[in-house]
């Protein structure tokens, strides 16, 4: 994708969490480090552009790693390690970080973020953990969020993800884990031990669960409400679209009570806790998530009058369950007001959608000539309703 395209995609992540946000922190910044600046090159100005442009509040996370993902046939995922180049991205996310500290918007910031466990060497992922402590940022990965993963790190390591992430020093109250989902005792893996959960929770590490995307493929976190219970702090994200973090909310309360076979593993206070305090605790802040003297003046007006959000005996229920962004008036970040009468004020969301289906389009040319097998996008994924 051209970089004006990425920058596109960007705003409307951007005008979506703005417009579908129950915090205007922007939910959770795992989606933001990949909405709008999640990579290293010459447009690292331009992004830092749009973050402040956005109004939101906006952790920029520019990821690196000591080896990458391929596949060249249908059954295997291989990796190409080059781990000279991730140190080197490494150093030059530190600059970008240590330059971003220094914005005078005072809501943009910065997070360590060496990609996957997976694809990065332990001297990579401890050299990241001292830089965060040493930057005074969180920390984030991905890590248990497959099987293939799981599987993968225990040939490397003997330990699950989880247990090899502690066994290094890498989890803490500074680390935030996508998506945690894989832990020894998920029904899948069969697994003999029961320690990954109490690990995360002893060690402070957040778990920034993202339902939506997976449930569309089959996974669940199993479940929130065990995790909850068990001390793990836990907050919300989408990492795909729509980037509607109430809707988020709703999928996380509705697929715990799934996975949990129990419809009270979780409130409706819990999911919205998660999705402030919960985001704001990952991100080291005291000053965000919540409405009180001496807070930020983060605040989302939501209508009573809505047709959706009516009758209004419980306004949280019924925003979550039935409402979702439908019935978000105003919103202002830090006093400042970035949403007014459903209306985005600092987003063209129509020229920047504009921008993704051009480029949509010329990727599509290109599909058969990147695919191992040539595949066209057709066979890729077909559409929908082919006739």
């Amino acid at each position: 994708m051209a970089e004006d395209n990425r920058l596109n995609a960007g705003e409307i992540a951007a005008a979506d969490f703005e417009r579908g946000a129950a915090d205007p922190v922007a939910g959770f910044p795992q989606q933001i480090e990949h909405a709008i600046s999640n990579r290293l090159g010459p447009a690292e100005a331009q992004r830092m552009e749009l973050a402040e442009r956005s109004g939101l509040r906006v952790w920029l996370a520019p990821w690196y790693s000591s080896s990458h993902w391929y596949v060249d046939n249908r059954h295997e995922v291989k990796f190409e390690w080059d781990e000279k180049a991730g140190e080197q991205k490494f150093i030059r996310s530190m600059d970008l970080i240590r330059r971003i500290q220094k914005n005078p918007s005072g809501r943009l910031s910065g997070m360590v973020y060496p990609a996957q466990i997976d694809t990065c060497t332990e001297e990579l992922l401890r050299a990241s953990a001292a830089a965060a402590t040493e930057l005074g940022v969180s920390l984030t990965t991905h890590a248990a969020q497959s099987v293939m993963e799981f599987n993968l790190m225990v040939q490397r390591h003997g330990k699950t993800p989880i247990q090899w992430a502690h066994e290094i020093g890498f989890l803490g109250p500074s680390t935030i884990l996508g998506h945690a989902i894989f832990v020894d005792e998920h029904s899948w893996l069969h697994w003999y031990s029961r320690e990954d959960v109490k690990l995360l929770a002893e060690s402070h590490t957040t778990v920034a669960h993202c339902p939506t995307v997976f449930s569309r493929y089959g996974q669940l976190l199993e479940d929130f409400g065990r995790y909850q219970r068990a001390g793990v702090n836990l907050a919300i994200g989408t990492d795909t679209v729509p980037h509607n973090i109430l809707e988020e909310m709703r999928a996380a309360a509705v697929l715990s009570r799934v996975a949990a076979e129990n419809v009270f593993t979780a409130t409706t206070e819990d999911i919205l806790t998660a999705a402030t305090i919960g985001g704001a605790r990952a991100l080291l802040r005291k000053d965000i998530g919540a409405l009180a003297p001496g807070m930020r003046a983060d605040i989302v007006l939501v209508d009573l009058l809505s047709p959706s959000m009516r009758p209004t005996r419980d306004p949280l229920r019924s925003l979550v369950y039935a409402a979702a962004d439908r019935a978000v008036k105003d919103v202002f970040v830090g006093g400042r007001q970035v949403v007014a009468d459903r209306k985005v004020l600092t987003m063209n969301h129509d020229d920047a959608c504009a921008g993704v289906e051009a480029a949509q389009i010329r990727m599509m040319e290109k599909v058969s000539k990147l695919d191992y097998a040539g595949r066209t996008i057709e066979q890729i994924a077909p559409l929908s309703l082919p006739h």
